[in-house]
């Protein structure tokens, strides 16, 4: 099975596509596994290491912490934004990151989400990397169907969740140009680029099956010549 990489856009649907894709092929899905042995391979708590790479804003962690872990994108420990590392010790957390992903793409089929990986594993022929956006307006929409079940009190409103994609958005964008120099948000970089606002996360998952699936038979048929 070829080794899927997802980038997404904050409110993509990036977790919930990224669990449905293994368990549909039954391979590993890496999303916080991947910080939690980087902090373990460091000697350092896993709390400490949280968000070194692609920091949270605070209301989001105060969502995370209201939420646990009933909604799949909500799964940051509310500590990460007050987390932070000696640029030593961050450089030592990449370097275990990509040893990592690195790891893991050599056993077989996985699916990781975000941490560069589509740029850590590029070029590779049985690797499919994918990028995950959506509309502002839909992204929030998908938001807001994720924290219905907060209190009223205590749901945030259209204006912050915008404003809580944009800060994301904006992290992710400034790790990943200062660790690969690249935009993100070029397509250029990928197999594949799904607008998931506009094609349900259903069939998102679906087109990525079947590209996955292609990519396999054609890295297998490589390996055969």
């Amino acid at each position: 099975m070829a080794v899927i990489t997802l980038s997404r856009q904050f409110g993509a649907g990036g977790a919930p596509i990224g669990r449905s894709l293994a368990d549909r092929f039954g391979v590993p899905f890496l999303d916080r596994e991947i910080v939690a042995s980087a902090a373990e391979r460091a000697g350092i708590a896993e709390s400490d290491a949280e968000g070194y790479d692609e920091r949270m804003p605070g209301l989001w962690q105060r969502l995370a912490s209201a939420l646990a872990t009933s909604a799949p994108e909500v799964t940051v420990p509310a500590s990460a934004m007050e987390t932070t590392v000696s640029p030593a010790i961050g450089e030592r957390l990449f370097a275990l990151t990509r040893l990592i992903i690195e790891e893991a793409a050599a056993t077989g089929g996985v699916v990781i989400l975000g941490r560069g990986a589509g740029f850590i594993l590029a070029g590779k022929p049985e690797v499919l990397r994918v990028h995950l956006h959506a509309s502002l307006g839909d992204r929030v929409r998908y938001l807001v169907s994720r924290v219905e079940e907060l209190p009223a009190e205590t749901r945030p409103d259209d204006a912050s969740l915008r404003e809580l994609c944009r800060s994301v958005d904006a992290a992710r964008a400034t790790y990943l140009r200062r660790r690969f120099d690249v935009d993100w948000m070029d397509a250029r970089h990928y197999d594949l680029a799904l607008d998931t606002g506009r094609l349900g996360l259903a069939r998102s998952i679906e087109l990525i099956e079947v590209a996955a699936r292609h990519v396999t038979a054609a890295a297998a048929t490589a390996r055969r010549a």
